[in-house]
């Protein structure tokens, strides 16, 4: 008789513990940041506070696609052009055709400063 009451508290405690990794999976996985990857060739991802990568070197004659990964809209505006709002998932591009270093900020953000970046036209 003690062996079959051992053995359902046995039972119940392993159902418990169970229960429990159960959650502290859940619980961690949904507290981690999904790893967004890198920009492709030519791409700037516009981020939550950050445009990245900060300095972008390309050939004159080059596309660049600005996208939008972040929650925010952001702008691409600088001396060459200004960009209409671009909601998250939407890019906007623009082929370089002059030499130069060409610097962009947000200007819906624009008191962060990790919000830039630089083409540099070669």
């Amino acid at each position: 008789m003690q062996s079959h009451i051992f053995e359902k508290h046995l039972l119940g405690m392993k159902f418990h513990l169970v229960i429990v990794a159960v959650f502290g999976v859940l619980l961690s996985s949904s507290c981690q940041k999904e790893d967004p990857g890198t920009p492709g060739v030519n791409e700037v991802w516009l981020e939550y506070q950050l445009f990245r990568p900060s300095q972008l070197q390309v050939a004159v004659g080059t596309t660049v696609h600005f996208i939008n990964k972040g929650n925010p809209t952001h702008t691409v505006t600088g001396a060459l052009f200004t960009s209409s709002n671009i909601r998250t998932g939407e890019d906007y591009t623009y082929t370089f055709t002059a030499p130069g270093t060409y610097y962009f900020t947000c200007a819906n953000h624009s008191t962060v400063t990790s919000e830039q970046v630089a083409v540099r036209v070669q």
